[in-house]
């Protein structure tokens, strides 16, 4: 009896729904470009931009070909374009702060439209809301070490010559701290490490994304694309000169 190979119905779904372009490309992938945009009023955003393409390149390698920073792709390239909206360098709100906040909107909001319970929802739902915030803090310090920056970015594979995209997606900041690891010692503190970090948790969520639309396995080895080289030129063979006619007597 032969086995049974089952497909998730997202697959399928997917698969049934492609747009031939998309089709073409899960079943024979493109090497593939990559590019980050950062805003320019964040602090350092070329070094920023080139860190974190360069973690996603690695990290791309492992499922696809990949073109090199600086080198040239092939024809009708496909990129990856990510685009940072939002990078958010400030503490977030304490247990308490978040949960006032929900309390009093939430109350606020029912005794407006007149529901008597308004009191007892702000305040289960700012308990609710507080001890949410709290728990992601209390992890954050504990599992990680090191307070992370939240990350809001938007993601799109393109193709020179097509209107539409091959697919885009928005990557929330919660999904790159789930995806972060932690830091020991004095790592903790060190901000390189803690961005190299951040850079690399970016790529694994990219990645995840990518590698669930299109389907994508592991590769044994990263794959890195090398322009074939060009034909060597032979040589024309030389022309001997005729021999000379003898004169006639």
């Amino acid at each position: 009896m032969r086995p049974v190979l089952f497909v998730p119905p997202l697959t399928l779904l997917l698969l049934a729904c492609a747009r031939p372009e998309v089709a073409a490309f899960r079943a024979n992938p493109t090497p593939l470009t990559v590019a980050y945009r950062v805003d320019p009023s964040v602090p350092d955003a070329p070094a920023l931009e080139k860190e974190y393409a360069a973690a996603l390149r690695a990290r791309l390698a492992t499922r696809v070909t990949v073109v090199p920073e600086g080198a040239p792709g092939p024809p009708h390239p496909v990129r990856v374009t990510v685009e940072i909206l939002d990078i958010e360098t400030h503490n977030r709100p304490s247990g308490l702060q978040a949960g006032m906040a929900t309390g009093v909107a939430v109350g606020l909001l029912g005794t407006l439209a007149g529901n008597r319970n308004a009191v007892f929802d702000g305040f289960f739902w700012g308990l609710f809301a507080g001890s949410h915030v709290a728990a992601a803090n209390r992890r954050d310090q504990r599992y990680l070490g090191y307070r992370p920056r939240l990350l809001r970015a938007e993601v799109r594979v393109t193709q020179d010559g097509l209107p539409d995209p091959l697919c885009d997606f928005a990557i929330q900041g919660e999904e790159v701290v789930d995806a972060m690891d932690p830091l020991h010692g004095p790592d903790r503190d060190d901000q390189i490490r803690i961005r190299e970090e951040e850079a690399k948790a970016m790529a694994r969520v990219v990645v995840g994304h990518l590698q669930e639309r299109f389907g994508w396995s592991p590769k044994p080895t990263p794959s890195y694309y090398l322009p074939e080289p060009a034909p060597a030129l032979t040589p024309a063979p030389a022309q001997r000169d005729a021999p000379a006619t003898p004169p006639q007597d």
